[in-house]
């Protein structure tokens, strides 16, 4: 049984050069610069979730931002839970669950996230509304957003188009292609996705 193993779910201190940032489904971490000032005034207040993937070495499962702010605030030590190693499916899992229970992901960025694990890690649909704790339905419209221009997806992911007013945009495009009403409900079949026509119905 490896160091990890016997570790997991330990609280840790550990020295912030020993620790890396992972796969991350949201992409970029963005600003930091508020946050790292918060925690040079009051301390980090959220554990990370790390990996140990060598001898003094860690790797971010989440709190990739906390991370950042660590690292620029000049923390010496940063205080971690550590758990397992997830397979690629179970960290982006993780992820969106962590923050499901937190902060949301911004809707483009939770698309991509669920269409590769549908998509490339060949998890279902309903699988994934399972292990994230949302329904078939709302996946499949979530992962819907996809088929959005290149910039409409930019507007949704900085908040400039509502997420209402993009599920309406897929839903008619559906519509129109099809020539019948976008379907309310799971359909047993599911035609072939590209990554920017995404079909999940």
């Amino acid at each position: 049984m490896d160091h990890a193993t016997v570790l997991d779910g330990a609280l840790l201190r550990i020295p912030t050069r020993h620790v890396h940032p992972g796969p991350n489904a949201r992409g970029q971490v963005g600003d930091v610069s508020e946050l790292a000032v918060s925690i040079s005034a009051i301390g980090q207040q959220v554990p990370l979730i790390v990996e140990q993937i060598g001898p003094d070495r860690y790797q971010v499962i989440d709190g990739h931002r906390r991370l950042s702010a660590a690292k620029l605030a000049d923390l010496p030590t940063v205080d971690a839970v550590l758990r397992r190693s997830p397979g690629p499916a179970e960290r982006i899992i993780r992820q969106l669950a962590m923050h499901a229970q937190s902060r949301s992901f911004d809707p483009i960025a939770e698309a991509r996230a669920l269409h590769h694990l549908m998509w490339d890690l060949r998890l279902g649909r309903e699988q994934i509304a399972r292990l994230v704790g949302k329904s078939p339905a709302w996946v499949r419209d979530r992962i819907g957003l996809l088929q959005l221009t290149e910039q409409e997806q930019a507007e949704v992911a900085r908040g400039g188009m509502p997420l209402v007013a993009a599920q309406s945009a897929v839903r008619q495009r559906r519509q129109d292609r099809d020539g019948v009403p976008a379907p309310t409900v799971r359909s047993r079949s599911r035609r072939h996705c590209s990554t920017c026509t995404c079909e999940v119905a």
